[in-house]
């Protein structure tokens, strides 16, 4: 059996716990063009320091095959490609009460047997307690990172169905598991 683990590292989630209670000055992102993502990078303005959710591609087994697959990463080091970009800022100016964590547990059974156990982050929610900013990752391949503002964000989401419903050949049954760790004071 393949595990492979696309999730957060620890660090990164630590990182995000001592977002918790802090005012969210801005998002920086890619101007809205045709969808609300941008591209490989979004930036969390605070008063005293910027956090960057990171999306690169990475070659990596995909079910069988050696594919590149959108990473995240989460830092506080700003990569030179980022001052190549017109980001734009949405002022937000909010205190986050929460972060939710959702991540997935994506396996693969091929004649009953299981051959792949994945676990991928699919997105970050963070809440001010009236509403909502969602990141997600929607696509495995895509370094688009998909914003949404609202209520109920997790709903939005894919669906888990999306993964276990794919193209899978006949002899492999998919199953897809979801689950939100939820950061707060």
């Amino acid at each position: 059996m393949v595990t492979i683990d696309k999730r957060l590292k620890p660090e990164e989630v630590e990182l995000l716990q001592q977002l918790i209670g802090q005012e969210l000055i801005s998002v920086k992102h890619d101007e809205f063009l045709f969808a609300n993502s941008s591209s490989q990078v979004v930036g969390f303005e605070f008063e005293d320091r910027l956090v960057y959710l990171y999306s690169f591609t990475k070659s990596s087994d995909y079910f069988g095959s050696i594919e590149d697959v959108a990473v995240w990463e989460l830092s506080e080091e700003k990569y030179p490609f980022v001052d190549n970009k017109s980001l734009i800022s949405s002022p937000v100016k909010e205190t986050i009460k929460e972060i939710h964590v959702v991540q997935e547990n994506q396996q693969l059974f091929e004649d009953g047997q299981k051959t792949y156990d994945v676990w991928v982050t699919r997105g970050i929610i963070i809440d001010f307690g009236d509403y909502q900013y969602s990141f997600e990752k929607p696509v495995w391949f895509s370094t688009d990172i998909y914003i949404q503002k609202g209520y109920s964000l997790i709903d939005k989401f894919a669906s888990v169905e999306k993964f276990e419903n794919d193209d899978w050949s006949d002899n492999c049954i998919a199953k897809c598991d979801r689950e939100t760790i939820v950061i707060k004071k």
